[in-house]
């Protein structure tokens, strides 16, 4: 009988702890409020509450940061380590910080240094006018990005490397080495704008299809436009025994010269079939 009553007691302590614990976490956590104090918005399907609310009418709404992309929900920092409440919006991430005092217990996510560190490794120079080195093959696009980052940067070996089959691409890829980085003579800066990606796979292969188009500046400081096609592809996971050859390599291209006026959109909706 003693056993049991005991069992029983450390039962009801344990609810009660819990209880205890849920309403803590409520009352520092969560954002969960009356419908009275939350808005709702239609064109995503989300509500933003409380806090979050105030902070969202307070700091510029719609306008400075968009309409809510989620619901409230608890997030571990990549920063510190800690589980903190947030709420993403199209053009911020609110967290909230039950440690500080108001107004500092609505920060915006740290999205800088999560992007800087997540695209650009070797960090930003502090010399102006200096492009900061960016080198991702985990898509198709991203690749494209790392090849014009390389040559913005004077940086050929690695834009080369970008092509498949380098250091020898055959010539249905990239001229050789010395004609491809003399093609660059004369160009200053490029500026890459990019369509919707298209992916097919087959027999081991995947390839990928994007519109582009391409404005160079030269050094002599005119410009000029091209719009056409690249195509990359990689080996399917687990068919060779290469890890090169399963990230997206450049393979071919057609590019051609295209009125600077022209619409961005309109070169961009071409269809691009390998």
């Amino acid at each position: 009988m003693k056993r049991r009553l005991s069992s029983l007691l450390l039962v009801g302590v344990g609810l009660a702890v819990g209880l205890m614990v849920g309403l803590n976490w409520q009352t520092s956590g969560s954002l969960a409020q009356t419908a009275s104090n939350c808005q709702s918005f239609a064109q995503t399907g989300h509500t933003v509450c409380g806090k979050f609310l105030a902070y969202w009418q307070a700091h510029g709404g719609l306008a400075q940061n968009g309409y809510p992309l989620s619901q409230e929900f608890t997030e571990t920092s990549d920063l510190n380590g800690k589980p903190y409440m947030v709420q993403y919006f199209e053009r911020a991430v609110f967290e909230l910080h039950p440690e500080n005092q108001p107004p500092y217990d609505v920060l915006l996510s740290q999205l800088g240094t999560y992007l800087g560190h997540a695209n650009y490794a070797m960090g930003f120079p502090a010399a102006a006018n200096v492009v900061p080195s960016y080198d991702n093959h985990d898509t198709a696009a991203q690749v494209l990005k790392s090849f014009y980052n390389a040559v913005n940067r004077k940086e050929y070996e690695r834009a080369y490397s970008y092509f498949e089959g380098a250091p020898n691409p055959p010539p249905a890829t990239a001229p050789a080495y010395p004609q491809c980085v003399s093609g660059y003579a004369d160009t200053a800066s490029v500026t890459l704008a990019l369509g919707q990606v298209t992916t097919d796979a087959g027999a081991g292969n995947v390839y990928a299809s994007l519109p582009v188009v391409i404005d160079a500046k030269h050094t002599d400081s005119s410009t000029a436009r091209f719009a056409g096609c690249y195509f990359l592809h990689h080996v399917s996971p687990g068919i060779t025994m290469d890890p090169q050859a399963e990230i997206w390599h450049i393979v071919s291209a057609t590019l051609a010269p295209a009125p600077t006026d022209a619409s961005l959109d309109t070169l961009l909706a071409r269809n691009c079939v390998r």
